[in-house]
């Protein structure tokens, strides 16, 4: 160690530090005790909060079932933790340098990414670019605020997973292969397989790239021990999370993922589809062709439902004109504000913009860039945004929903363009690199960056004549129309005004960002071209790069991410958990029946679940067979009250016309958590089962399916003194008692889930039978028994051992590395 130049240490310290001031400045509230109030997180909450009980009263132990979604689910996409004391989870704390949300996400981006670049042995500066680049491109601080915080933490792993994999192909071994383990340990452990698949595709192209080069020159030896090393590391990394993704895969089958049995949706050959429709994968997240060009102009389509008109917007100004005050005026700006988006996304928070300057230089650097590495990265890019494009390149897009491996599994296409966001900055700072430190040919280099010049400038030409082509219409502007016109009651004139102001305000919107990119990317080329001749220092004109892009982006982000989003953690539970009088008097009821929520959208919100055993809720992979009959029968109107009475539907919650404050109505025919029925209707197939609900009496008669016949061991006979009762319910584990003279057939109000519960009659096991179509049922012989159901799934039991001796390997490969660091040192420098 006494060699050891701790001065080549100053820069990544630098690094470090310019990291975290950055995130803490613009996290600055989150620092104050301050949280972000996140959507999808006030969803997990109250999704979590059963499981969340459940642990504090069994010692820290979290249940592997929920009670209080959709019925009953599996809990594993809620939360587990898996006993594991050799986790590498533990570093996933360090790399976030122990920040609050989202400080620390913006420091893992950035972290990772300088990583990636210092394998790659391009200069810090340039790293520090690049990082603050990829960390806060716009996606980043829009998912950080909706709360898609799993995607955020796994795009924090993809550089340094990259990199890892790079130093394998760089033949440093024993580092390569220790860091891919641990990488490819946390990046699954964020459980956002997508960003895990889109992860695989980027790697899967740069592997390729690096094989075609072995071949060529003949390296055939380290083309087979650099991929058989990645994918033992590999292996290794995904062995450690073998707890959830044994439970995710199972789990995965059983849900709308996994295909319906009734759904219509066929392959191309005519087969079912074991995965999502088309039509719901792509729904949300198809970028649109034109739109692409916001990743060098951020507001082409306007902002999204995150952004907002200042007080000097075309709308406001109007308001203004028409005699509202300062205060009501702003207040009607607010409630349009959402609506300057006028692209083709539903729901869109707002754009992919990756920064004028970086686009440029991606740009000038697959002009410039004289390595083949920028051929891959230009290839797994152009496939990224093909993709992106979702329903709006069906023909291409369809074909790979259908026929690339588990595509199917996901929607939302427009998340690739995270590849885009890693890729761009990457060769951005690779094309600095050699400007800047390895030219030698500066007429040639002047030619390359003319010619970077024009096509960027094409892209803006072709952005200039968007501008001033479009319509600046989008497809939902009649019914906004009508909303302003009720708000301004019913005075359409106003209301066709107020339209056009928007309109206004939209295509000004795109106008000042288009200017604006103009500005960045002529200041990018000025420094490059000054140089060039000598008029400006290289780390002068880095220094420059570095905060007109990290400027440009954060300047656009506070679009999306600003101080006003963070408020008290008390505050959000208030407004969002906080027991009504409606959900105080539901608690009194012991017995904890269902409640159906109708004051919102009981199927996309999960805040009912956080107080009561609800019908609904939120999660985007519910069982099939309750996404079926939720699609079926609860959606129905009028209500199939049958259907609601076998859920135990005991309390429903609607809005008061009056008042809208949420009032109580009582179900006095809800059926409890279990009953005997008298007959057992048999239908041939999982659709004659879901049509049989739309006419019967579930007191009385239980449905069947065929295939579940011989689980029946005989039929029900009447007993007017036959009674069974529920003794408890502990997640897990739920017990009861039944009492009959002749053998009966019981109808359980729990969810079917065949993978994992079991079912014991007086400790002998009993076949459960899906009973009603989403129900458990259980065949009872006479006498006086106990019955008891366990959830002991073998996919979770029989994984943990393996789990812990991976996680343990990665210490292990990491222990190692450094010994062999220090040995290769000690002779280098003897």
């Amino acid at each position: 160690m006494k060699n050891f130049q701790w001065k080549a240490l100053l820069p990544h310290a630098i690094a470090v530090v310019v990291f975290v001031l950055v995130a803490v400045i613009y996290c600055k509230p989150a620092l104050e005790g301050k949280v972000l109030a996140q959507s999808d997180v006030i969803h997990w909450q109250g999704m979590a909060q059963d499981m969340v009980n459940y642990k504090e009263k069994h010692n820290n132990h979290w249940p592997l079932w929920n009670n209080n979604l959709f019925g009953g689910m599996p809990g594993y996409q809620i939360v587990m933790e898996p006993g594991n004391i050799f986790s590498p989870i533990y570093f996933h704390y360090l790399f976030m340098l122990f920040l609050p949300k989202p400080a620390g996400f913006f420091f893992l981006l950035c972290i990772s990414f300088y990583f990636l670049s210092q394998v790659l042995r391009i200069k810090p500066w340039l790293g520090i670019l690049g990082g603050l680049a990829y960390a806060y491109a716009t996606y980043s601080p829009i998912i950080a605020v909706v709360g898609h915080d799993t995607k955020m933490q796994a795009m924090g792993y993809l550089p340094a997973l990259l990199g890892a994999v790079w130093l394998i192909f760089q033949k440093k071994y024993w580092w390569g292969a220790a860091l891919t383990a641990l990488f490819t340990s946390l990046l699954i452990g964020m459980n956002h397989l997508q960003v895990s698949y889109y992860f695989i595709m980027m790697a899967g192209f740069m592997s390729i790239a690096y094989a075609v080069e072995w071949i060529k020159n003949r390296e055939y030896k380290r083309l087979v021990l650099s991929l058989a090393v990645t994918f033992a590391a590999a292996g290794v990394g995904i062995v450690a999370n073998m707890v959830s993704l044994a439970t995710t895969a199972e789990y995965a089958k059983a849900t709308m993922r996994g295909g319906s049995a009734l759904s219509l949706d066929t392959t191309a050959s005519g087969k079912k589809s074991t995965g999502l429709t088309v039509d719901y994968a792509f729904t949300y997240g198809s970028y649109g062709k034109a739109e692409s060009l916001t990743f060098l102009v951020p507001s082409i389509y306007g902002g999204g439902y995150l952004s907002s008109l200042d007080a000097g917007s075309h709308f406001t100004k109007l308001a203004l004109e028409k005699g509202l005050s300062e205060d009501q005026a702003a207040q009607f700006t607010q409630i349009v504000s959402g609506s300057t988006y006028w692209g083709e996304q539903p729901g869109n928070a707002g754009p992919v913009y990756l920064g004028a300057i970086i686009c440029f230089l991606f740009i000038f650097g697959m002009v410039y860039l004289k390595t083949w590495h920028k051929w891959w990265v230009l290839a797994i890019c152009l496939v990224a945004l093909l993709m992106s494009w979702g329903k709006n390149l069906p023909t291409i897009n369809t074909f790979l929903f259908h026929y690339l491996p588990l595509y199917n599994k996901f929607r939302a296409p427009s998340i690739i363009l995270i590849i885009p966001q890693l890729l761009f900055p990457l060769i951005g700072i690779m094309a600095l690199q050699q400007f800047f430190f390895e030219e030698t040919d500066k007429a040639a280099a002047l030619k390359k960056l003319k010619t970077a010049v024009y096509i960027t400038g094409a892209f803006l030409l072709i952005a200039l004549g968007c501008y001033l082509s479009f319509d600046y219409r989008a497809s939902g502007d009649e019914n906004l129309k009508a909303y302003m016109a009720q708000l301004l009651g019913g005075k359409q004139e106003d209301a066709r005004a107020f339209y056009n102001a928007l309109k206004e305000d939209r295509k000004a919107l795109f106008g000042a960002d288009l200017l604006r990119s103009i500005l960045l990317v002529a200041a990018a080329v000025t420094l490059l071209w000054l140089t060039l001749k000598d008029k400006l220092k290289p780390m002068h004109a880095i220094i420059a790069l570095l905060i007109l892009s990290s400027f440009d982006l954060f300047l656009v982000d506070k679009r999306y991410l600003n101080d006003a989003h963070f408020q008290e953690q008390e505050t959000i539970s208030d407004n969002n958990f906080k027991a009504t009088p409606v959900d105080l008097e539901i608690l009194k009821d012991t017995t904890r029946p269902r409640v159906f929520n109708l004051t919102g959208a009981p199927f996309s919100d999960a805040t009912t679940s956080y107080h009561h055993r609800s019908i609904g809720g939120y999660h985007p992979a519910k069982l099939s067979i309750y996404d079926d009959l939720i699609s079926s029968q609860l959606r129905k109107q009028p209500m199939n009250i049958p259907v609601l009475n076998m859920l135990n539907t005991k309390y429903f919650i609607f809005p008061n016309q009056q008042n809208g404050q949420p009032m109580l109505q009582v179900n006095p025919d809800a059926l409890g958590q279990t009953w005997f029925v008298k007959h057992i209707q048999y239908t041939n197939g999982p659709a004659a089962a879901m049509k049989a609900l739309d006419h019967f009496n579930p007191k009385d008669t239980a449905i069947v399916e065929e295939s579940y016949k011989k689980d029946i061991a005989f039929e029900p006979i009447a007993d007017s003194t036959a009674h069974i009762k529920q003794v408890y319910n502990d997640n897990d584990e739920i017990k009861y008692q039944s009492s009959s003279k002749t053998n009966q057939f019981a109808v359980f109000s729990e969810i079917f889930y065949d993978r994992g519960w079991k079912a014991t009659i007086d400790g002998k096991e009993a076949p459960i039978v899906k009973t009603n179509y989403v129900l458990r049922g259980l065949a009872i012989p006479a006498g006086e028994h106990t019955i008891l159901f366990k959830f002991r799934p073998a996919s979770y039991y029989n994984s943990v051992k393996a789990a812990v001796s991976a996680s343990f390997l990665i210490w292990v490969l990491l222990v190692a590395a450094i010994v062999a660091g220090l040995r290769k040192r000690r002779k280098e420098t003897a």
